[in-house]
C-alpha cells in the first residue's frame, strides 16, 4: 500500500472508533476460593493479568502497529462519528476550584487537600480496572483519599529497557534475582512475592501479544488481496517474536514498546522518553543490514503515531509524552537519523499525539534546530523546547550523576527526570503563592515595613511547603497498601534489581516534587506594595486592605494604578524580578528541608499546569489589580498582558531567577503572532531566539502561534476551527473544545514579534 493512501486509511480509521466503558458488572479477581488470602500485590498483578485477558483485540485496515485501547470499540459501518465536545482536562480543573469553594476549601495555600480527594488518581479513563482488594484495604484507603489502582506520581515506565530485554529478558531477571533470595525470612518473602508478581504481568502480556498474532494470522488467511495478505502474515510473526525473545527489528521494538504502553496507561505511566534514543538502534540495525528502506522505516513510524492519536479523544491531556534530540550520557550531540523522522511525521501528519518535544544545547545541529523552528511556526503541534545548558546543571546539583543528567527526559507535562529509572511524584505537593499573600494582605496594617511583609509573606510559604509535603508523604505512603504497581515495577531501572516495587522506593531514583504557581502574579503584587505603599506613600496600607476585601468596587482608579505604575514580572525590569528571584530562593530552600517514605529528597518545579484558572478562582483581589476570581499566570511567565517589552525581556525576567534551584524544572509560556514567525525570515528569527534561550540559562520555553482575532472567530463559530490547535499546560489541544475560560486566558496573553 502507498504510504499516502495507508494514512488515509489510518486517518479513517481514527473516526470509526470510540471509547467508552463496557457494559456490565465491574470484574473482580475474586471468583475462586482462597484468592482473598494471597498478598495485595500478588492480587495486583492477576487484576493485571485479567484487564488484558478482556482487553478487546481489533486490527483496523491498513494497520502494520496493532493493538487497540481498552476501552475502544470500532464503529460498524461507514459512517463515522461526529465529535466535538469539551476537553474535561481544562473542565476538571474549574469544577475542582469550585468544589473547594463550596467545601470550605478554598483559602488552602497547599495541594493536596486529603479532605477534598476522592479515589485519588483512580480512574475508569483507561479502563475499566478488576476488583483485587479487600473491604478492609479499600476502606483504610479511603481514608487518605485512594481506591484500587490509584496511581499517583506523573509515572513513566522504563522503555529502554523493555525494548533491551523485552518481556522475556525481563523476566529472566525476576527468575535470576528470586534465585538469590531466602524465602523463609520475612524480607525474603516479601522480596519473592513482589518478583513473583512482576512475572504474573509479564506473561500476561506475553499472552496478549499471542491474541495478536492469532488474530492477524486468521485475518491473513481470510485475506484475498496479496498485499495486504503479506501483511497480516508479518503482523503474525512480529508479535509472535516479541513473546519469545527480546525485540530484534525496527517493527518488533516498535510494537513490542505499543502493546506495553497500552498496559502502561492503566497504570498511571503515560509517556514515552527519549523515544529516538532507545529505538534508533532497533532502526539502524535494519538499515545496515538492508532489512528496511528508510521509506518503509518512515512508513511504520507514522503507523505508531496514529495510534497514539487514538487517544487524543480520550482526553487531549492524556500525557504522551516524548522528546527528541538533546546529548548522550557521555556528552555527544544525540541528535539522529529517527530524531528528523519523528518531526517530519508530526509536521505532515499534522497529529496532536505524541505529543513531541526537543532537546537543544549549543551543539544542536541546524537542521535539527530550523526543523523544530518550522513546526513551532506553522502553530498546529507545538512542541516545548528544553535547554540542556540550564536543565543537567540543576540535575547534578540535586545528586544527579552527570552521565543520567544527561538522560533526562520530561514527564506527562514539563517536568524533568531521568528516564527508566526514576519514580518522580513530580506533580502531587502544590504551593499557592497568591493565596500566600493574600493571607500576609489580611494583616497588612501590622507591617511597618516591606520588609515585614516579605517575612511574613516567607513564614507563609514555609507553612504552604511543610503541609503539602505532609499531606503527599501521607499518599505515598499508603499508596503501596492499596496500589502496588508490579507492571512498571516490571521495567524501571533497580526494581527487580532492589526486589522492591516501585511505589516502596525500588526505583534509581525516589524524588518527589512541590511545584509552586503564581510566582509572576505575587511578585507584581509585592512590587506594587513596596513601590506604592512603602516607597511612596500614594497608597495607604489600610485603604488598599478595604479595597482588596471589596474587590475594588468603587475603586477602579486605586486597581488601575496597582495595575499600571508599579513594575510588572516579563518586562526586563530588575526592580520586580529581584523580588520573584527572592520568592524562589526561599521556596527551594523550604523545599530542600523535606524528604518522602522513599527515601528521597524533595525539589522545586514552577509549574500552574491548568490550575492557573482554578487557583484565579479560589482568589480574592490581590495588591498588582487582579480582581477577584481571575486566572493567574501560567507556569513560570508573565501574568497575561503584562509582559509588553517582547519575548526576549520576558525570558531575560525568568532568567534572572536561579534555575539551578529548580530541577524539578520551570516552563515559559510565549504568545507570537503568526506574522512574527512567518516565513524562511520568521523561522530564522525564532532559532536566534532559541540561541539565546540557551545561551541566557532558560529550563523549558512554549510557544502559541496564534491571532487573538482569529481564536474569538472560533469562540463565536466553532465548526469552521475544529483543527485550530493551542499549547496549553505541556500539550497541544484543539481550542474549540476547552472551557471559555482556558480559551479566555489564552486570548488575553501578549501577542510577541520578535
Amino acid at each position: 500500500m502507498v504510504m499516502r493512501s495507508r494514512n488515509e486509511q489510518l486517518r479513517r480509521n481514527l473516526d470509526h472508533e470510540v471509547h467508552e466503558p463496557p457494559r456490565g458488572e465491574r470484574p473482580t479477581i475474586f471468583t475462586e476460593t482462597g484468592v482473598e488470602d494471597l498478598p495485595l500485590t500478588i492480587r495486583k498483578a492477576m487484576a493485571v493479568k485479567l484487564m488484558l485477558e478482556n482487553a478487546p483485540v481489533h486490527i483496523y485496515p491498513g494497520e502494520l502497529i496493532v493493538g487497540i485501547g481498552f476501552m475502544e470499540h470500532p464503529l460498524e459501518g461507514d459512517k463515522p462519528r461526529s465529535i466535538l465536545t469539551e476537553d474535561i482536562s481544562g473542565e476538571g480543573y474549574i469544577t475542582g476550584a469550585h468544589k473547594r469553594i463550596a467545601t470550605g476549601l478554598a483559602k488552602a495555600p497547599y495541594d493536596p487537600v486529603i479532605r477534598g480527594q476522592t479515589a485519588y488518581m483512580a480512574n475508569n479513563r483507561w479502563c475499566v480496572f478488576p476488583h483485587y482488594a479487600n473491604p478492609e484495604e479499600v476502606e483504610e484507603a479511603r481514608r487518605i483519599s485512594l481506591s484500587e489502582n490509584s496511581n499517583p506520581g506523573h509515572l513513566q515506565g522504563g522503555n529502554p529497557r523493555l525494548v533491551e530485554h523485552g518481556w522475556t529478558g525481563l523476566r529472566d531477571k525476576a527468575e535470576t534475582r528470586m534465585k538469590g533470595i531466602d524465602p523463609s525470612t520475612p524480607r525474603g518473602t516479601k522480596q519473592t512475592t513482589f518478583l513473583r508478581s512482576v512475572i504474573i504481568v509479564l506473561d500476561a502480556l506475553r499472552d496478549f501479544a499471542l491474541g495478536y498474532s492469532s488474530l492477524a494470522a486468521r485475518e491473513a488467511e481470510a485475506e484475498t488481496d496479496p498485499g495486504r495478505k503479506a501483511e497480516l502474515q508479518k503482523i503474525s510473526e512480529v508479535c509472535l517474536n516479541i513473546t519469545e525473545r527480546p525485540p530484534e527489528t525496527f517493527h518488533e521494538a516498535l510494537q513490542i514498546h505499543w502493546l506495553t504502553h497500552l498496559a502502561n496507561h492503566t497504570q498511571g505511566a503515560h509517556q514515552m522518553g527519549r523515544f529516538d534514543q532507545y529505538i534508533w538502534p532497533f532502526l539502524e540495525g535494519d538499515l545496515e543490514a538492508g532489512r528496511l528502506t528508510p521509506g518503509e522505516a518512515q512508513e511504520l513510524l507514522d503507523c505508531l503515531w496514529f495510534k497514539y492519536a487514538s487517544f487524543t479523544d480520550v482526553d487531549t491531556d492524556n500525557l504522551q509524552n516524548l522528546i527528541l534530540g538533546g546529548q548522550t550520557p557521555d556528552g555527544r550531540d544525540a541528535t539522529n537519523p529517527l530524531s528528523h523522522m519523528c518531526l517530519d511525521s508530526t509536521d505532515r501528519l499534522g497529529l496532536i499525539d505524541p505529543k513531541v518535544s526537543v532537546r537543544i544545547h549549543r551543539g544542536t545541529p541546524e537542521e535539527f534546530l530550523r526543523k523544530t523552528c518550522e513546526i513551532i511556526a506553522k502553530g498546529v503541534c507545538h512542541p516545548g523546547v528544553y535547554n540542556d545548558e540550564a536543565i543537567i546543571p540543576a540535575l547534578v546539583e540535586s545528586g544527579i550523576p552527570l552521565e543520567d543528567a544527561r538522560d533526562y527526559t520530561n514527564d506527562g507535562c514539563s517536568e524533568i527526570l531521568v528516564q527508566g529509572k526514576t519514580n518522580p511524584w513530580a506533580y502531587e505537593a502544590r504551593v499557592k503563592l497568591l493565596t500566600c499573600l493574600e493571607r500576609v494582605m489580611e494583616r497588612l496594617e501590622e507591617y511597618e515595613a516591606f520588609e515585614e511583609v516579605m517575612d511574613a509573606l516567607k513564614e507563609e510559604v514555609s507553612l504552604a511547603v511543610t503541609m503539602a509535603t505532609s499531606t503527599t508523604n501521607l499518599i505515598q505512603a499508603a499508596t503501596p497498601l492499596i496500589s502496588p504497581n508490579p507492571l512498571l515495577s516490571a521495567t524501571v531501572g533497580d526494581c527487580i534489581e532492589k526486589a522492591l516495587d516501585l511505589t516502596e522506593g525500588g526505583a534509581v531514583y525516589n524524588t518527589s516534587a512541590v511545584c509552586a504557581s503564581g510566582v509572576a502574579d505575587t511578585a507584581d503584587g509585592l512590587a506594587a506594595l513596596k513601590k506604592l505603599v512603602y516607597e511612596e506613600g500614594a497608597v495607604g496600607r489600610s485603604e488598599l486592605v478595604e479595597a482588596l476585601s471589596n474587590d475594588f468596587e468603587g475603586r477602579e482608579r486605586l486597581r488601575l494604578m496597582l495595575l499600571n505604575r508599579a513594575p510588572k514580572f516579563g518586562n526586563d525590569d530588575e526592580y520586580v524580578d529581584s523580588i520573584a528571584a527572592q520568592l524562589v530562593e526561599h521556596l527551594a530552600v523550604e523545599v530542600s528541608r523535606h524528604r518522602n517514605p522513599r527515601g528521597g529528597r524533595y525539589i522545586l518545579g514552577l509549574f500552574s499546569y491548568g490550575m492557573y484558572i482554578g487557583h484565579g478562582i479560589v482568589t480574592g483581589a490581590t495588591p498588582d489589580g487582579r480582581k477577584a476570581g481571575a486566572f493567574i499566570s501560567p507556569n513560570f511567565s508573565p501574568a497575561p498582558g503584562r509582559d509588553q517589552k517582547g519575548p526576549y525581556a520576558a525570558l531575560k525576567s525568568t532568567t534572572r531567577v536561579d534555575q539551578m534551584l529548580t530541577p524539578n524544572g520551570t516552563s515559559l509560556d510565549l504568545t507570537l503572532h503568526p506574522s512574527a514567525v512567518r516565513g524562511p525570515q520568521g523561522v530564522e528569527k525564532l532559532m536566534a531566539f532559541l540561541r539565546s534561550f540557551v545561551e541566557l540559562g532558560g529550563m523549558q520555553v512554549q510557544f502559541n502561534v496564534a491571532d487573538a482575532a482569529v481564536l474569538r472567530e472560533a469562540q463565536a463559530e466553532p465548526e469552521r476551527h475544529r483543527n485550530l490547535t493551542v499549547r496549553l499546560w505541556g500539550f497541544p489541544a484543539y481550542f474549540v473544545r476547552l472551557p471559555q475560560e482556558f480559551q479566555n486566558h489564552i486570548i488575553a496573553r501578549t501577542e510577541h514579534s520578535i
